[in-house]
């Protein structure tokens, strides 16, 4: 928001050149505080990760017994109030076969949602069972650690996705988009490695939770202009306000002068 543009604004307004330069200053005050209020407000409500911050965490759970390899990973979306998606999931894999797959609408800690994720894989058909190994990867997600020598292969990963600094980012919703996920990218697909591959198949089955922040992030962005004007109405009003009220206590105090 320009500020010098809004000022402008508020001295066009209607009795703002009538009253007192002390008088006018405290409608610009009113005015100035009631925009950034508005804007504060609908930023808050628009950008739902903090820049700068982890806007997802990763954990992946890999165990390989020489005869399947077995997948469990957990997302969380960092998500700052609520959210029309869900916020955690829990997914497991044997031999890249879907096993179950659990999500929260709140945000649940590993512990909590593999307790669900064990119901769901109670709850599988005899037909369709796919088994896992609920035992080691409870004793992965307590210590977060493995024993790697039980295993052909295993390994417990956990990464933290940040949140750029989106506000210095240039262009189009579509740029900001491609810019976020870059960055995101940066960090997540070294810290993955190989795993890259399995965590991006979970995350077909998850509401696509990799991409969320960067998409609602970038959509956001597109929003700014129309937040601003709506911050300057909001502040323009309260200032008109203002303007009235000052003028209604001088009217006052000139019929009291009348009296006397």
């Amino acid at each position: 928001m320009d500020k010098s543009v809004f000022l402008k604004k508020v001295e066009s307004l209607d009795g703002f050149i009538s009253i007192k330069q002390d008088q006018q200053q405290e409608v610009i005050s009113v005015g100035s505080s009631e925009m950034e209020k508005e804007f504060e407000r609908l930023t808050n409500e628009t950008f739902l990760y903090e820049a700068g911050k982890p806007c997802l965490r990763v954990i992946h759970v890999h165990l390989n017994d020489g005869d399947a390899e077995y997948d469990l990973i957990y997302f969380h979306d960092l998500v700052l109030g609520k959210s029309k998606s869900p916020i955690t999931y829990m997914i497991g894999f044997n031999d890249r076969a879907l096993s179950a797959t659990v999500s929260d609408a709140e945000h649940k800690t590993p512990a909590q949602m593999f307790d669900q994720f064990i119901k769901a894989y109670q709850g599988q058909s005899d037909e369709e069972f796919i088994d896992m190994p609920l035992t080691e990867l409870a004793k992965a997600l307590q210590s977060e650690t493995i024993d790697a020598d039980k295993y052909v292969s295993a390994f417990y990963t956990v990464v933290s996705v940040p949140m750029p600094e989106y506000s210095k980012m240039k262009g189009d919703s579509t740029t900001v988009l491609q810019a976020i996920k870059d960055i995101q990218g940066q960090t997540l697909i070294p810290a993955l490695g190989s795993a890259l591959d399995i965590v991006i198949h979970a995350n077909a089955f998850c509401d696509n939770v990799i991409n969320r922040s960067a998409r609602l992030t970038s959509n956001a962005t597109a929003e700014i202009g129309m937040m601003g004007e709506q911050a300057v109405s909001y502040g323009l009003k309260a200032a008109s306000a203002q303007i009235a009220d000052i003028q209604m206590r001088g009217s006052k105090l000139a019929g009291m002068a009348g009296m006397f």
